[in-house]
């Protein structure tokens, strides 16, 4: 039986399978696929592949499982952004295999993660933020943290409200932001309000309150390239707390 290598012989396929890599891969979806039109639209080789046939279009990335794209039309799919997964067709935007609500020119970008359009806040395009203050809302430390924004209200965390923090004394302690390094510098952070200080770990997705009796002596500083917070009566690494 005839076979074709597509994507680089990345990929290879025949009527009965296709194997990425020499393994076997999209089983579930043999019924579906037509193997004669089957084609690679663009892939990194290895975690981040498009795929058309006469019919669908479809999606295999780090982000998701291989699906089917909803909706989207292989004759007139369009690729915006192959890195960061944007995507369009029949007047659709896809980020990855989501669908989303508007399209992507009509949002404006207020950072990295959070979009606007009209009164609502986005995250990631296509998790609407709930209770948001357009006027005041802003992205916090949006070059550094990136998924942490406060309105004159909330304080946010990816798209969810942080129940416990208060928005109008909140704020991350500067010197967590240091030029000396520290180990997870770029992902764990600390914050405070006026009433309690916080750890914050964007890549774990924690937000986790330190009930600190002493919030104005709360500080941060890094000893042998490791970042801590203190107060008067611990010390706290990782967000785990070690008396003093």
């Amino acid at each position: 039986m005839s076979r074709k290598a597509i994507g680089h012989h990345f990929f290879i396929i025949d009527k009965k399978f296709i194997l990425h890599f020499d393994s076997e891969v999209y089983r579930k979806f043999y019924s579906i696929i037509d193997f004669d039109s089957f084609e690679i639209i663009k892939s990194n080789g290895s975690t981040f592949h498009y795929f058309k046939d006469k019919n669908h279009v479809y999606l295999d990335s780090y982000m998701n499982t291989f699906t089917i794209l909803l909706d989207a039309d292989p004759t007139n799919f369009k690729i915006l952004d192959f890195e960061n997964g944007k995507a369009t067709s029949n007047s659709n935007a896809y980020l990855y295999d989501e669908k989303l609500t508007h399209d992507f020119s009509d949002y404006i970008e207020l950072s990295d993660y959070y979009q606007s359009f009209g009164n609502e806040v986005y995250f990631g395009y296509n998790k609407l933020i709930p209770d948001v203050d357009i006027q005041t809302f802003e992205a916090l430390h949006p070059k550094e943290v990136k998924i942490v924004a406060k309105d004159k209200n909330h304080v946010y965390f990816r798209d969810k409200i942080v129940p416990e923090a208060d928005a109008k004394s909140f704020q991350f302690l500067e010197a967590c932001f240091t030029d000396e390094y520290y180990q997870e510098q770029d992902h764990t952070f600390y914050a405070k309000d006026k009433n309690q200080a916080y750890y914050i770990n964007t890549i774990s997705k924690d937000f986790k309150v330190i009930k600190t009796k002493n919030i104005d002596k709360f500080h941060f500083k890094v000893i042998d390239n490791l970042g801590y917070a203190y107060d008067d009566t611990y010390q706290y690494l990782f967000g785990k707390r070690k008396k003093i």
